[in-house]
């Protein structure tokens, strides 16, 4: 485990696991695309979920998620969102979407409507920068470190000085399964993760 992923375990607090239930070649293979290490080492230690209630995502090699599913919604109906002539999120800008050369690849959202994309500039996806679109603002954010970089200023920088622009200050640094809101700062987890 890499340095910033035992930082990112220990800020979190987080000990629990994935239960895995298929291969980083099977979901590869299902998106079209190798993916940058750093995002297969942080999900071979954290299950779908959420961190700080700002990068949510589901794991495709965790059992609790279909990959068919996940590559039907979590990838095409991301990038769906994002095409067509009423969709102008692209318009000004220089990126694309995947699958074409350099295309945005989803990989979490904000919880918001903001979403969190690779850029596959590279041939070499662990020198893909982070792109993150923030709905709220329409506006575009890039990071040049990788998605575990981004990460763990999410869950360690205070103002705004992170990709979202957003002070998370309010928000413990923690690591959530996906859960139900019973108020009060009470959550319940989905009956698969408990």
């Amino acid at each position: 485990m890499s340095q910033p992923i035992e930082e990112i375990v220990e800020i979190t607090g987080w000990t629990g696991g994935i239960r895995r239930g298929r291969d980083w070649a099977d979901v590869e293979q299902a998106v079209g695309i190798r993916v940058p290490d750093d995002y297969k080492a942080l999900m071979a230690k954290f299950p779908s979920g959420c961190f700080r209630g700002a990068v949510n995502f589901s794991n495709p090699i965790d059992a609790r998620i279909d990959l068919a599913e996940f590559v039907r919604e979590d990838i095409h109906g991301v990038l769906e969102s994002f095409s067509g002539t009423w969709n102008n999120k692209l318009e000004g800008t220089d990126y694309r979407l995947f699958p074409e050369p350099g295309g945005l690849l989803p990989w979490a959202d904000d919880t918001c409507g903001g979403v969190f994309f690779w850029r596959t500039s590279s041939e070499n996806p662990n020198h893909w920068p982070v792109v993150f679109w923030d709905r709220g603002m329409s506006e575009w954010n890039e990071h040049p470190g990788g998605m575990v970089e981004v990460v763990w200023e999410v869950l360690t920088r205070t103002g705004e000085d992170n990709i979202l622009r957003m002070d998370l200050g309010y928000e413990k640094p923690i690591f959530r399964v996906p859960s139900t809101h019973l108020g009060d700062g009470e959550w319940l987890p989905h009956k698969e993760y408990r």
